[in-house]
């Protein structure tokens, strides 16, 4: 059996080595915006972050005359949680532009059913390593990467979470069992030794953690009962991606509710990705269970996939986050526009521009999708205690209120500088961790490979 101590870590030895040489870093700004529960006002103030990434203090004001923290000047810059992206597949993010007038399932198979079959050793890793540093250039500090097992082995699948460690960016990693294991026993011991080995690589390292990517809901009730109770006994959330798409939702994907339902299969740890075209039973039954969902609004218009009623499912009280999604079915990963095309979406449905404002979509993309992942104790606001994870951003005008200027007047190319565990990773677009024209090369050759496989000539 593969043993994650037996991967290559070179990228995550290096992240490791990083982190133990900083020094304390001192941000002064005039916007900090922190997204804490309690602070809806920008702080005109000082961050302070200690050693090993973490925020020690966070005040108004200025910062001690005596520190000899290394200094960052943010004056007349906005400073904010990195986002937190909760549904992707960074795989994908090698092929977009696909299926680009189908819906979901036509999409599937011109990605998935071209291109999967043709993968080699390495590919998974490449095309994972350039999903995952492409959202952290975009901003996305923490994503779940809802990893897929189209690749050939075990071993080429794996390759997904070698590529999140050595990436940098925090992830949570939505594992697939092995449907080639042998038996239920095997499935679950592969679970376990990723997740032991894991945990035996000294911290700081970017994995925050892991859930189950939940495929049973496509295949059989028995599947999906296996799923549920290995989740269940490591106590880890399964996210399924849910009535995603308007006519198979209203063919089958309502009725298959009854055995997602049967024996506890809807928890307090299930999470929704999409879940678009809900009934009020299903939805009633997910919110008193405790589900929770992603909403993926990119990915839900390039696929035509339709509009959730996010207002209506808060209302109720559902448990919500934000997500880019695929990177080929959203294919940009700027939170910025995912942020604009659900918020825009919504106010023109209902003419309404109260129905959703700068800070609440903010919000959904940053401290309520790290609440849904469960990792908001150290991600997903600016906060004592937790992961300095943050971007800074140089507004293109002035700034008359600082959460409509990030939401409406701001994109990716307007990140000067992204953070993670208080080290810069990126500045002015430029990875400086990761030789990005490298990886990029390698991809395209990659897919290229493929694409000629497939019989698909670019």
């Amino acid at each position: 059996m593969m043993n994650i101590r037996s991967l290559s870590l070179l990228g995550t030895l290096c992240f490791l080595t990083v982190q133990i040489a900083v020094a304390q870093t001192l941000v002064r700004s005039d916007y900090i915006i922190t997204m804490a529960a309690d602070q809806i006002e920008a702080i005109d103030g000082y961050m302070l972050i200690d050693e090993a990434g973490k925020i020690v203090e966070l005040a108004a004001g200025e910062p001690p005359a005596e520190s000899d923290a290394y200094y960052v000047d943010a004056i007349g810059k906005i400073v904010l949680p990195g986002f937190v992206s909760g549904h992707n597949h960074l795989w994908q993010s090698a092929f977009r532009g696909r299926g680009s007038d189908k819906e979901l399932y036509g999409w599937i198979r011109e990605l998935h059913g071209t291109f999967g079959r043709h993968f080699e050793r390495g590919d998974m890793y490449a095309f994972t390593l350039y999903g995952a540093l492409d959202q952290l250039a975009n901003g996305i500090t923490t994503t779940l990467n809802h990893s897929q097992n189209i690749a050939p082995t075990y071993a080429d699948y794996i390759e997904q979470f070698t590529a999140g460690m050595d990436a940098g960016q925090h992830f949570v990693f939505s594992y697939v069992l092995d449907r080639n294991a042998a038996s239920p026993e095997e499935r679950r011991a592969k679970l376990v030794d990723l997740m032991e080995a894991t945990a035996a690589i000294e911290e700081p390292h970017p994995c925050l953690g892991f859930g189950l990517h939940g495929m049973g809901v496509h295949f059989s009730i028995e599947r999906h009962q296996e799923e549920v109770a290995l989740a269940k006994e490591f106590d880890l959330d399964m996210q399924i991606h849910y009535l995603e798409e308007k006519a198979q939702s209203y063919q089958e994907g309502q009725a298959k509710f009854v055995d997602l339902k049967t024996d506890g299969g809807v928890w307090d740890g299930l999470v929704y990705a999409h879940f678009v075209h809900p009934t009020e039973d299903i939805l009633q039954i997910s919110i008193d269970a405790g589900a929770k969902m992603i909403w993926n609004p990119l990915s839900n218009g390039r696929l035509a996939s339709g509009l959730a009623d996010i207002p209506k499912y808060q209302a109720m009280g559902l448990e919500i986050g934000m997500g880019v999604d695929g990177a080929g079915s959203a294919d940009i990963c700027d939170p910025f526009q995912n942020m604009r095309m659900g918020m825009y979406a919504l106010r023109m449905r209902d003419s309404d521009a109260s129905v959703m404002s700068c800070y609440q979509v903010l919000s959904l993309h940053t401290i309520k999708t790290a609440e849904v992942l469960e990792v908001a104790d150290r991600v997903g606001s600016l906060e004592v205690g937790k992961l300095a994870d943050f971007l800074i951003v140089e507004p293109e005008s002035p700034v008359f209120d600082p959460y409509a200027t990030l939401v409406l007047a701001t994109s990716a190319s307007d990140i000067e500088s992204v953070w993670v565990r208080g080290v810069k990773q990126v500045d002015a677009g430029e990875l400086l961790l990761h030789e990005m024209a490298e990886v990029k090369k390698e991809v395209a050759e990659r897919v290229d490979r493929i694409a000629k496989a497939a019989g698909v000539f670019k």
